[in-house]
């Protein structure tokens, strides 16, 4: 059951016997995909955006905290959907045309200040084409500390899916990986795909 406002987040309890603990969400997302439930992680954009990023990894049995956090199904042109547990960008190295996150951040960025792993809810920020070079850097600065919006040539959409298209195969990278071009790409929502288990502290 995806986060309602106000409403406490996740449990405390032991980490359990099958806890499979990855080193970055690449991994992450290809466990999700094969059907692991419970899952740790070492390194991530999913961890900064939890305010996470010196939390440990748990053995099973010691005491945790279990985070049912949403996955996204990704569609690239007619291929098979990929499982994805943080972020896709679609476009090129110095200025992309789409980022969609679950969490919000991208590389150390608050792309998307409202999003939240667990809401149900896909966060994605559309660049505009004819947005200046110059104006993207500074954007990127700014968004480190989420103050990027509102701006002229950036869009943000919040739903529980989202399509677009291109004139042109872009290139696309999920979760920091590298997953070729495509013109159509279609990414939606899988609310409380696994659960994410960090030391309690």
């Amino acid at each position: 059951m995806t986060i309602e406002k106000g409403a406490a987040w996740g449990t405390r309890d032991n980490a359990p016997a099958d806890l499979l603990v990855t080193d970055d969400e690449a991994a992450l997302a290809r466990a999700v995909g094969d059907g692991i439930r419970h899952v740790a992680l070492r390194d991530g954009d999913l961890l900064r955006a939890l305010g996470l990023d010196d939390a440990t990894t748990p053995r099973a049995g010691e005491t945790a905290l279990l985070l049912p956090c949403d996955a996204l199904r990704v569609r690239l042109d007619d291929a098979p959907a990929i499982t994805a547990v943080s972020t896709v960008v679609v476009g090129g190295p110095l200025r992309p045309r789409l980022i969609a996150t679950s969490g919000g951040f991208v590389g150390g960025a608050n792309v998307a200040p409202r999003a939240h792993a667990n809401d149900g809810v896909l966060d994605v920020l559309v660049v505009s084409p004819a947005m200046p070079l110059r104006q993207w850097f500074a954007a990127r600065q700014r968004m480190r500390l989420g103050d990027h919006l509102p701006h002229p040539h950036l869009e943000t959409r919040r739903a529980a899916s989202h399509d677009i298209s291109f004139d042109s195969a872009q290139l696309v990278r999920i979760d920091g990986a590298k997953h070729g071009r495509a013109r159509r790409v279609r990414i939606e929502v899988s609310p409380d795909a696994f659960v994410l288990c960090v030391t309690a502290r």
